[in-house]
């Protein structure tokens, strides 16, 4: 075999599959056919092909040996990828063309969540989520197949679970990173419970009463529209971006997707077709702080990809951790909670921007312990191949970690391939670090300096070479460490 045709393939695949995917979640097409795109590179994803690259993965050092890491970690996850694929195609199809009936008007179910969380009846919202489950457990019969396929897979290629495979093909150990939020989670539960409790009590409800459509409606926050205007959401963060020395108009590589279409994807995501040269930033604005937070964080994703050194190999500038570029989405997703940034940008006076940072920081601590809760679940969920009564599971677990009430049906809808879980949580705590690093390197106001630009870019050209443990380090951090996330959120809730 050739490991530079394996190369040079993986990337025109890696291409050819991203496009698909956009026209599918972009609303351009109903079907999903990624089976075309395999069938058209299967010498990638035969097993010998995963045993070729894993032999030169464990017969090399050194520089070689971080680029074949990479390389096998894609090749083994899409030799997987092709043994599921039809069950991909069939459950993002089925996705798109789903629909839920309100009031006698089909509308599509991946509208529905936007609808609930603007739905200003309690009544209401619930009746829309409950119209959403006869599409979830007809998508559960679909996820069960394939988590259980899966399963079966890693056992196939040698490993004792799913999360010995993932540990292995993704370089990190997921449990410590499970430790740390079970202790975040301990940490926290007081300050969570009675922040939750004070934000509830204005509609009558308490945090152990509440269900998710409460929760999606909450942290909607229409109350702070004024301040988040649709129309400003795209403009606010090409704003944000000129602060740093970055102007988002000049750069030819970057494509805003921002147009209005009946089944396009109601998540924005950042696509990056060809790093660095084409990187698709995808979103529906719709206004509200929750848009604008959406909007920074795939930004930061954007301008990572489009910043990253075109020298580098194929597997630098597409693998890698992926918990890098989510560091880099999260420092922006986050300058909401910085008030000097709150008043520059959008103008907040010094009594509204208090009372936002209290609720923008529970939002954060709500998602933190959200991801710390579903990390214990993945835990236990992949560590063996049965899943029977994991939907009992997922809800006793989110429910000790929330405190609210949940559907055990979302038990498989709740999932993301890989433990991107515990990727997520790994750029939330490293995020914190980079940010007090850059302050320190630059100024209070890191986002007015064009310093803090030329750190970030220098961090960018990268791509995904390095992990977020030896990013810390580079930045004089001996380890992760969630101690300077916690008391943030402490500091601010308190």
């Amino acid at each position: 075999m050739d490991i530079e045709k394996i190369r040079k393939d993986a990337e025109l695949f890696t291409k050819e599959l991203e496009e698909e995917y956009y026209q599918n979640l972009g609303g351009f097409k109903d079907e999903l056919n990624i089976s075309a795109v395999y069938d058209r590179y299967s010498h990638l994803f035969q097993r010998s092909t995963v045993d070729f690259v894993k032999k030169l993965r464990d017969g090399s050092e050194g520089e070689e040996r971080r680029q074949n890491s990479l390389l096998f970690s894609f090749i083994a996850g899409e030799y997987i990828g092709n043994m599921v694929k039809k069950l991909d195609e069939k459950y993002m199809t089925e996705d798109a063309k789903a629909t839920v009936n309100v009031d006698g008007q089909e509308v599509p179910y991946r509208s529905i969540a936007i609808m609930i969380a603007n739905e200003d009846s309690r009544e209401k919202r619930s009746e829309m989520d409950d119209l959403t489950d006869p599409i979830v457990e007809k998508h559960n019969e679909i996820l069960r197949e394939r988590m259980l396929r899966l399963h079966d897979l890693a056992e196939d290629l040698g490993y004792g679970n799913y999360m010995e495979m993932i540990e292995d093909l993704k370089g990190f150990r997921i449990k410590p990173v499970n430790d740390m939020m079970e202790k975040f989670l301990r940490d926290t539960e007081r300050i969570y419970v009675d922040a939750m409790n004070s934000a509830l009590e204005k509609w009558g409800i308490t945090v152990d009463g509440a269900e998710r459509h409460d929760v999606s409606y909450l942290f909607r926050a229409k109350e702070y529209d004024k301040y988040f205007p649709k129309e400003g959401v795209v403009e606010n963060w090409k704003a944000t971006m000129r602060g740093i020395g970055i102007d988002p108009d000049a750069q030819k590589n970057v494509i805003l997707d921002t147009e209005e279409r009946p089944k396009k994807y109601p998540r924005a995501f950042t696509m990056p077709l060809e790093v660095p040269d084409k990187v698709i930033l995808f979103i529906t604005p719709h206004g509200g702080q929750d848009d604008y937070q959406a909007m920074l964080h795939e930004g930061g994703h954007t301008e990572h990809f489009a910043h990253v050194d075109r020298v580098h190999p194929f597997e630098y500038r597409y693998l890698g951790d992926v918990s890098v570029s989510e560091t880099y989405a999260f420092l922006f997703n986050y300058l909401p909670t910085d008030e000097l940034w709150l008043k520059q940008y959008l103008n907040i006076g010094d009594e509204d921007a208090s009372d936002y940072l209290g609720f923008a920081f529970l939002n954060k601590l709500f998602f933190l312990r959200r991801y710390a809760s579903k990390i214990i679940y993945e835990v236990e969920l992949h560590s063996k191949r049965d899943i029977d009564g994991m939907d009992r599971r997922y809800k006793e677990i989110m429910e000790k970690g929330l405190k609210m009430r949940h559907k055990a049906n979302r038990y498989l809808l709740d999932v993301d391939d890989g433990f991107y879980v515990a990727q997520y949580l790994r750029a939330w705590i490293f995020e914190t670090q980079l940010r007090k690093h850059i302050i320190e390197k630059t100024k209070r106001d890191w986002f007015n300096s064009t310093a803090a630009g030329e750190i970030l870019k220098k961090l960018w050209s990268y791509g995904q070479k390095y992990s977020v443990e030896e990013l810390a380090e580079m930045v004089g951090y001996e380890k992760l460490d969630t101690e300077p996330m916690k008391d943030e959120i402490m500091k601010n809730l308190t």
